[in-house]
């Protein structure tokens, strides 16, 4: 059987597709890669379907080496570069942003990642892993899917089936890097339980200058800065989660909830992060500072159906 082989893992690496939508009534997250323009961008690369699972990279590290012929492509971090190491030979590096052809025996490294704070590498082959609640993805708090259901460590092995086998080369344009550009602005969507904040705290958490805290996962990142206030506590009765929420517990501090958040929480949701914003917030790294602007839902909704607009003239291939 054709195999992938991990060799280092890194500090926080893991399988990761389009998540599980549907199923947050049974108490099942999400999950989901928590950057889906790197997932998007890297399976075009690679001639695969956007949905296709691949590996999120928290910070780099990560290493790995193939046993068959190979395409692959690194997405979300475009200042970075791989390196290749052939069985026999010298060491080669490759950017980001392109498909990139690996031989059998080739070990692949991302480095310590400087570009950004995570990157989505793909493969011109699928997992041939069970799905479980229609995704391979790994869901660590719920320990299920990718490899029994937690994060991936060195000397792991992992089938691979349905290898394409002449993926188009492929290249990422300026204008769809600049999606990946830093960003330090990010958008919100009042509520749904803004009206337990006096308007000063509204426009407190939009005057503020907010700075992300080392306490980050894929389930959520608290921010640290002025301390909001509720008007009478942060408790109310648990009610649906979705990604980007902004939650306010007791000490007055922001989370922002990510892919593997609870299906349901008990603290108010002052506001929600945009579905267009997200992804770049995902790739700051801790102690950078960001600020929030609010938007109307329309608003919102317009500039979701721009970014797809882009990403489909920019990626004019196969499923797009």
């Amino acid at each position: 059987m054709t195999m992938l082989t991990i060799l280092t893992a890194g500090p926080y690496t893991s399988i990761q597709d389009k998540g599980r939508t549907g199923y947050q009534a049974l108490g099942v997250p999400e999950g989901g890669a928590v950057d889906p323009d790197a997932r998007i961008t890297a399976n075009w690369l690679v001639s695969q379907p956007p949905e296709t699972a691949g590996f999120e990279i928290f910070m780099g590290g990560f290493s790995f080496k193939t046993d068959t012929e190979l395409a692959i492509a690194l997405s979300g971090s475009f200042s970075d570069q791989l390196t290749i190491t052939p069985a026999f030979g010298n060491a080669r590096t490759e950017p980001a942003g392109q498909t990139i052809w690996l031989n059998p025996g080739d070990q692949v490294l991302v480095p310590p990642l400087r570009g950004s704070n995570l990157a989505f590498l793909s493969v011109s082959a699928n997992f041939d892993l069970p799905p479980v609640f229609g995704s391979v993805g790994t869901s660590p708090n719920a320990r299920i899917g990718g490899l029994d259901g937690g994060m991936l460590r060195a000397e792991d092995r992992l089938p691979l089936r349905a290898i394409i086998p002449a993926p188009k080369q492929r290249q990422l344009q300026a204008e769809c890097a600049r999606l990946f550009e830093p960003q330090s602005i990010f958008r919100l969507v009042l509520g749904p339980q803004d009206f337990c904040f006096e308007s000063n705290q509204i426009e407190k958490l939009t005057s503020s200058d907010w700075k992300l805290t080392t306490r980050m996962d894929r389930m959520g990142l608290r921010l640290s800065g002025p301390s909001l206030s509720h008007k009478i506590n942060a408790d109310i009765l648990s009610d649906g989660i979705v990604k980007g929420a902004v939650q306010i517990p007791g000490d007055g501090q922001p989370i922002i909830l990510m892919a593997d958040h609870q299906t349901t929480g008990g603290y108010t949701k002052i506001a929600t992060v945009i579905s267009t914003d997200l992804p770049a917030l995902t790739r700051l790294a801790a102690h950078r500072g960001i600020r929030f602007t609010i938007v109307s839902q329309a608003e919102a909704e317009q500039l979701a159906r721009q970014k797809a607009a882009l990403l489909s003239k920019i990626m004019p291939a196969d499923h797009h």
